[in-house]
């Protein structure tokens, strides 16, 4: 018989095998990562309740990504009722077996106190874990205790270094929190320019709080050339995501003129946007509006304020 021929007869023999191994049950594992990699695919889609059981089998096999899923999903309240103590338990349980996003989690329940007693010094170590791991969000939480003062020694030189491998890293908070440590020499030489384009980066990617810091710098011509247009333009973007202090000074600048056309309708409508979250401060707007409108045209406004939705 040829060669080709005896070849040809075993063939039938090997896909009969390969059909069997495929009716055979998976091996723990298999089956483990079987159901992470179908709930994964689910929550991408937005089925939490389809990711909800892959998760849940998965995690209760050990796996710690599907633990600090499970947790993220209980954390929300997606796809089950929202169980902040349970969703605790399960980044703990991933965090102790060393997934960093989850050491970080903890770290944050550890900071708020909302959930287990507040423990900063903890919540300091759970921060640092998942930061030599290169998490460069944990890298800015911690960072964020340094500059406090936060359950370790207040230290601002460490505070900035810390800032910089995540900015490094693109975190768009750590950018805005070092531009914020620059403006104010805090940890490192006072450096208002350096500041200004740390907070462009963030800004430009979108993040609220640069975008009203980069605004703030515009208007007061500190570390870039005064600009009150710009300075309206960064506001008006934060503002848009509902960033109050960027509501306040659109109001501001709506109501005396400033880089846009005096317009007190504008002015009172983001008056009252801002209120919702800091009203102390937006009394002096409301000062400044009255008797500049009609009742009807606050009424009006009124309105258009309580439908508003925030963008991004």
């Amino acid at each position: 018989m040829l060669a080709h021929d005896r070849h040809f007869r075993r063939r039938p023999a090997l896909v009969l095998y390969a059909c069997l191994a495929l009716l055979l049950p998976l091996s723990p594992a298999a089956s483990q990562t079987v159901d992470l990699s179908a709930a994964l695919l689910a929550y991408g889609e937005g089925d939490y309740g389809q990711a909800f059981p892959g998760f849940k089998s998965s995690a209760e096999q050990g796996s710690a990504e599907a633990q600090y899923w499970l947790g993220l999903l209980y954390d929300r309240g997606r796809g089950v009722a929202q169980d902040r103590e349970r969703a605790y338990q399960w980044f703990l349980k991933a965090a102790a077996q060393g997934h960093p996003e989850a050491q970080r989690v903890v770290g944050i329940y550890l900071e708020e106190g909302e959930v287990i007693a507040r423990d900063l010094e903890q919540a300091a170590a759970w921060y640092q874990r998942a930061a030599a791991q290169n998490n460069g969000k944990a890298m800015r939480n911690l960072a964020q205790l340094y500059v406090r003062g936060r359950g370790v020694v207040r230290n601002f030189d460490k505070g900035a270094r810390l800032l910089r491998r995540a900015a490094d890293m693109g975190n768009l908070k750590a950018m805005r929190n070092l531009g914020y440590l620059y403006y104010f020499g805090k940890g490192v030489p006072r450096n208002p320019a350096a500041a200004a384009a740390l907070f462009s980066r963030a800004a430009k990617a979108g993040l609220d709080k640069a975008q009203y810091n980069l605004g703030f710098v515009h208007y007061r011509g500190d570390g870039v050339p005064k600009d009150l247009a710009k300075a309206a333009y960064q506001f008006g973007q934060a503002a848009d995501q509902g960033n109050a202090d960027a509501q306040l000074m659109l109001s501001r600048m709506y109501l005396l003129g400033e880089g846009l056309t005096a317009d007190p309708a504008k002015a009172f409508f983001w008056a009252l946007l801002g209120a919702v979250q800091k009203p102390e401060l937006a009394e002096w707007h409301f000062d400044k509006l009255r008797g500049l409108l009609s009742s009807a045209q606050m009424d009006s406004i009124r309105e258009q304020s309580k439908a508003w939705d925030p963008k991004g």
